[in-house]
């Protein structure tokens, strides 16, 4: 005859305290472990999953440097590229179309690094992408930071040594002359660059001082000219080039200009 737990409590059975309070906590165990499933879950110890991190890219590894290399041109023969960037976030980019012209087309802007994406900002607002491959290479992409599906080479190499486009070319910028320190602000960069009194600076001068400017102001022009090391004597960041006019071109009404 099989007795239920409670019909067992209620008879008439004699059993000594100490084995009915030992004979109570293993029947009261088994209903607890079938009331939680039927079996004992085994005990649960803490524990740390590591996840491993994007690998993080420093500034010191991507700049300052220049990278090379012919990309495919659909209207010429090739498209010799350049490009060098700067800690401060300025790159200046030099194109040339082979088979076309030998002179660059020498363009500046800012930079700025996503993860492995290098994005180099452009005045008609579209970014030029190039993706990090390795320490050395940069590998263009489409405008979607997709990889371009060809088969023909579209990757930089890092130089040897900084190609810093010291050529001379045409740039746009805010002119200021204040208390003899004459500054040059590149529009597509933004940044600010001292100008030296040399070359063709005078005439640059004269067309300044002629447009009878309010006091302070700056004007708008367009120059040809090239960025110099900045000289031992000159005050100021050390890598921080100074520009250097060649020619006057004349005033310019940029709406994009920094």
């Amino acid at each position: 005859m099989v007795m239920t737990f409670s019909a067992l409590l209620r008879s008439r059975l004699v059993v000594s305290p100490v084995a009915r309070r030992g004979w109570r906590r293993s029947v009261t165990s088994v209903l607890l472990l079938a009331a939680c499933g039927g079996e004992p879950r085994p005990a649960v110890s803490d524990s740390v999953v590591t996840v491993n991190p994007f690998p993080e890219v420093t500034l010191s590894a991507v700049a300052p440097a220049s990278y090379e290399g012919i990309l495919p041109c659909a209207d010429c023969s090739g498209l010799k590229t350049v490009l060098a960037i700067w800690p401060d976030s300025v790159y200046r980019l030099a194109q040339t179309y082979e088979g076309k012209s030998t002179t660059p087309v020498v363009t500046m802007g800012r930079w700025r690094l996503s993860e492995s994406v290098l994005s180099l900002e452009t005045e008609n607002g579209i970014p030029i992408l190039y993706r990090r491959a390795g320490d050395d290479t940069l590998t263009l992409l489409d405008q979607q930071g997709q990889p371009i599906a060809s088969a023909l080479n579209y990757s930089l190499r890092r130089s040897v040594s900084m190609n810093s486009l010291r050529e001379p070319a045409r740039f746009v910028g805010t002119f200021e002359y204040m208390a003899d320190a004459p500054t040059f602000r590149e529009c597509g960069s933004g940044q600010t660059y001292p100008v030296l009194m040399q070359g063709a600076y005078r005439t640059l001068e004269r067309a300044f001082l002629a447009a009878k400017l309010p006091p302070g102001s700056g004007q708008q022009v367009e120059v040809r000219a090239r960025f110099l090391e900045r000289p031992a004597d000159m005050e100021g960041p050390r890598d921080r080039d100074v520009v250097e006019i060649v020619s006057y071109v004349g005033p310019s009404a940029n709406p994009g200009c920094r």
